[in-house]
C-alpha cells in the first residue's frame, strides 16, 4: 500500500506552498468565523496573503473571531477515503495541548484500526503548531518519497518532532488571555510598561513563556538571538519565518539570521487559524534545533 501524509490546516501549509513544494499531501480544511462569516481554511479559492492582512487588521479592531476543531467524524470519513484509494495514512495534527483535534483524530484512529489487523492509520501530535507542524509534515512526506516504511516514517517524526523548535513573540498580550498564558492583570501591567512577551513550545505540547523584552525592536533581537544559540547548523535546512500582518518585522528578523550564518530561510503569513490566539504584529520562527527538548 501506499502512504499518505495528512496535515491539519494549522501547519501553515496553504495551497500555494503545497504546490510551489510539489507536496502532494492533504490538508484538512478548519473552520473560523470572523464577524458574522464563517470561512472553510485553507480553500484553493482563499486569497491567503490579501486575506491574513485583512483578517489581522481585522482582530487589531476588535473584531469578534473564533476558532473550532475538526470532529472525529470527519477525520472518520478522510481516513476512509484514503484507505479506500489503497493508502495507509499518517496523520499530523496541532499539539494537544493547546486543543482537541488531536483528540478527535485519535478516536478516528482507533475507530478505524479496529477493523484492520495492522495499523492503517496513525496519528502524531507534532506538539507545536504553524509551520512546526508543517515542517515535521515536509520531513515525513520527503521519507515516503525515499521509499520508507510506514513504520519507519512514525518512528522517526516520533523522535524528530522533539528537536523542531517554535519561538516566537507577541505584539499584544491581550490575546494571549483566553488562553490563559497570561491573567488581565498581568496583560495590563505589560502593556503599560511596553514589555513584549516571547514564548515557545514547551515538551508538553503546550507553549511556554521564554522571556520578554522592552518593546519591539528588543524583542526581535531577543528572538534572533535566541534562534542562532539554538539551531543546528550541521543540517541543511529551512528556517520558517511567519507573521501576523507585520512583513517588516519578519524581513528585520531574516536579515538578522542571514547575518547570523543562516543560509536558507523563507517568510511566509502566519497560519490564521493558531494566529486567532496571539494576535496581530506576531512573529514566529520555526527550525531543527541542535538539542532535543
Amino acid at each position: 500500500m501506499k502512504i499518505k501524509i495528512i496535515a491539519d490546516a494549522v501547519s501553515n501549509l496553504f495551497p500555494n506552498i503545497i504546490e510551489e513544494k510539489k507536496l502532494d499531501i492533504r490538508v484538512i480544511p478548519l473552520k473560523l468565523r470572523q464577524g458574522d462569516k464563517e470561512y472553510s481554511c485553507y480553500e484553493d479559492s482563499m486569497d491567503v496573503s490579501s486575506f491574513s492582512k485583512q483578517y489581522f487588521q481585522n482582530m487589531a479592531d476588535g473584531m469578534e473571531t473564533k476558532t473550532s476543531l475538526a470532529s472525529p467524524g470527519m477525520y472518520i470519513d478522510i481516513f476512509k477515503e484514503e484507505i479506500a484509494k489503497g493508502n495507509k495514512v499518517i496523520c499530523f495534527t496541532m499539539a494537544s495541548g493547546i486543543s482537541g483535534t488531536y483528540n478527535s483524530a485519535c478516536l478516528a484512529r482507533d475507530e478505524i484500526n479496529k477493523d484492520y489487523d495492522e495499523p492503517m492509520v496513525d496519528v502524531i501530535d507534532c506538539m507545536t503548531a504553524g509551520f512546526g507542524e508543517g515542517l515535521q509534515v515536509i520531513h515525513a512526506y520527503e521519507m515516503v518519497q525515499e521509499g520508507k516504511t510506514f513504520d519507519e516514517i512514525v518512528k522517526e517524526c516520533e523522535s524528530f518532532k522533539h528537536f523542531v523548535r517554535s519561538d516566537f513573540t507577541v505584539d499584544n498580550v491581550k490575546y494571549l488571555i483566553s488562553t490563559g498564558r497570561v491573567s488581565k492583570t498581568m496583560a495590563r501591567f505589560l502593556r503599560l510598561l511596553n514589555i513584549k512577551v516571547l514564548l515557545k513550545r514547551s515538551d508538553k505540547s503546550d507553549i511556554a513563556f521564554a522571556g520578554s523584552a522592552i518593546g519591539k525592536n528588543n524583542a526581535i533581537k531577543q528572538l534572533g538571538k535566541t534562534i542562532l544559540e539554538n539551531i543546528d547548523f550541521s543540517k541543511d535546512q529551512i528556517v520558517y519565518i511567519t507573521h501576523c500582518n507585520s512583513i517588516e518585522d519578519a524581513e528585520k528578523l531574516k536579515d538578522m539570521l542571514s547575518k547570523g550564518g543562516v543560509k536558507n530561510i523563507e517568510i511566509y503569513d502566519y497560519d490564521v487559524i493558531s494566529g486567532a490566539h496571539i494576535g496581530p504584529g506576531s512573529l514566529a520562527a520555526f527550525y531543527v534545533g541542535k538539542e532535543s527538548y
